[in-house]
């Protein structure tokens, strides 16, 4: 559901008219944990438009059809599990404590994890193939996308200009540039965003680009087709909903980049 709600955000904060897509959208996320059981013909009739036109949204978002749209719906939950945390009856400001410590405690464990695990050898292997590259064009979605474009900011100022574009059908037409002097690097800490774009994924492959993987998830499909797989470390989810994804990434990125100005001083703008 994480997956679905996000694409649908995206697609809102990024269209540019409200026309039918738009309202789709709005009217899918003002309902979306009603996705799995939703009936074309009801949703496309509360839209005012057909069963067609809400087929032909879900391929815009990346989806095979309406169908898969709900099916992910249906394997998916909205995290919403805090309370196995909190002891019941407590008053606000004693629940507010209770979280500030958990949060806390999971913040310095999956801090040491990230020390302890990360591969400097690795991320120097990947920092020396983005610089050597005619082109790089990251992949992903969400969280993950937003970070490798700040990563994309900071390169510029190292003199390095790699693309990491938002919109997954943008994404899409990237790829038609790859070639095998080129770097694709899919960031998907979850495997979903390689689960859920298995045609992204193809083309990458058919375009002979370089390619490289950065995930938690060692089981998704086409890690063992790259060409350097980089492992986060620590769990992807907490009961909580509260993810360690985001600081594994964001402590890769952040090193990455510290590290790139050391390597490549010279470069700088």
């Amino acid at each position: 559901m994480k997956d679905i709600i996000f694409r649908l955000l995206d697609f809102i904060n990024n269209h540019k008219t409200k026309d039918t897509n738009y309202f789709i959208a709005l009217a899918l996320l003002k309902d979306v944990q009603k996705i799995a059981n939703m009936n074309i013909s009801v949703l496309a009739e509360s839209c005012y438009t057909s069963p067609a036109a809400i087929t032909r949204f879900c391929k815009k978002i990346g989806y095979a059809s309406f169908q898969e749209f709900k099916d992910i719906a249906k394997k998916d939950s909205i995290e919403n599990s805090i309370d196995e945390y909190i002891e019941q009856g407590l008053q606000v400001n004693e629940v507010a404590k209770v979280l500030h410590k958990q949060f806390y405690q999971k913040m310095v464990e999956w801090l040491h994890t990230m020390e302890t695990g990360m591969n400097v050898s690795d991320i120097r292997e990947i920092l020396e193939v983005i610089h050597d590259a005619e082109k790089v064009s990251f992949f992903g979605t969400q969280l993950s996308q937003a970070m490798a474009q700040d990563f994309q900011y900071r390169l510029v100022k190292y003199g390095k200009f790699v693309h990491a574009f938002s919109d997954i059908q943008e994404q899409m037409e990237d790829i038609a540039e790859l070639d095998d002097q080129s770097v694709a690097i899919i960031t998907s800490p979850s495997g979903r965003f390689i689960e859920g774009n298995v045609e992204l994924m193809r083309l990458i492959q058919k375009s002979k680009a370089k390619t490289i993987i950065i995930t938690h998830n060692d089981e998704i499909p086409f890690i063992e087709k790259a060409d350097i797989v980089y492992r986060l470390h620590g769990k992807t989810y907490d009961r909580t909903g509260f993810s360690s994804e985001r600081f594994g990434l964001m402590y890769f990125y952040d090193f990455a980049i510290a590290f790139y100005q050391k390597l490549y001083p010279g470069d700088k703008s």
